[in-house]
């Protein structure tokens, strides 16, 4: 995989975490916002399906939609050890001939042609919001639901002054990583440009979850 200084040290950061994070999951399953957005895939519809996660972690989300009913899936991350961990846990379950995860960039790898295309808080982690959301409009055949920062209405200043103090933190220890808030009002024309209509959105105490659909051929790549 070509990685940029930028990306290797963001692959470096959920590398430290990756371990910790697959036996957080199996302890306690997914996460509030995660869980919102599994609810929002499996409302609209699993069994049978192809399901693509950029960004995708230890696997957890991804694996767990198998389980759900889906044919499929397929996850990329930039994180050696979160790929790692994914494999290892798909065989753990039996599901090797169903899942498959690969150390991959998501904003520049070519994308995995699916019905159902997810990212659970990877948005917020990655600089170039632009190159994801293009690969995940155009893997998608039917629905893309994605977990971003609350960065609006009256969270928006808290949401603003948290990430600022992540950033500093993150600054001090060098680690490379940093919190992004990219534009919500231009991820949805974005997506409404390649085809796609928002057909729902959630809240949980810091995240927004959003699901879209699609309604036809793109107006612009």
């Amino acid at each position: 995989m070509t990685t940029s200084v930028e990306t290797k040290k963001i692959a470096e950061t959920f590398d430290d975490m990756a371990h910790d994070r697959c036996c957080e999951y199996k302890e306690k399953g997914l996460t509030a916002s995660s869980q919102v957005l599994f609810d929002l895939v499996s409302s609209h519809g699993l069994s049978g399906k192809r399901v693509f996660e950029i960004g995708c972690g230890t696997g957890f989300f991804a694996l767990q939609t198998l389980k759900q009913g889906a044919a499929s899936c397929v996850g990329y991350d930039i994180s050696t050890a979160a790929i790692e961990e994914a494999n290892s846990y798909s065989k753990e379950l039996g599901l090797t001939d169903k899942a498959k995860f690969e150390v991959a960039d998501g904003a520049i790898t070519q994308p995995q042609l699916s019905d159902i295309v997810v990212m659970d808080k990877v948005l917020c982690c990655y600089p170039d919001w632009t190159g994801l959301l293009r690969n995940a409009a155009n893997a998608s055949n039917e629905f893309l639901g994605f977990v971003v920062p609350r960065d609006e209405g009256w969270m928006k200043p808290l949401m603003r002054c948290g990430a600022a103090a992540i950033n500093f933190v993150e600054r001090i220890r060098k680690t490379g990583f940093k919190f992004y808030l990219h534009p919500l009002g231009s991820i949805d024309r974005r997506l409404i440009e390649s085809g796609f209509e928002q057909t729902g959105k959630a809240k949980s105490r810091f995240w927004l979850i959003f699901a879209y659909t699609r309604t036809g051929e793109s107006t612009k790549r």
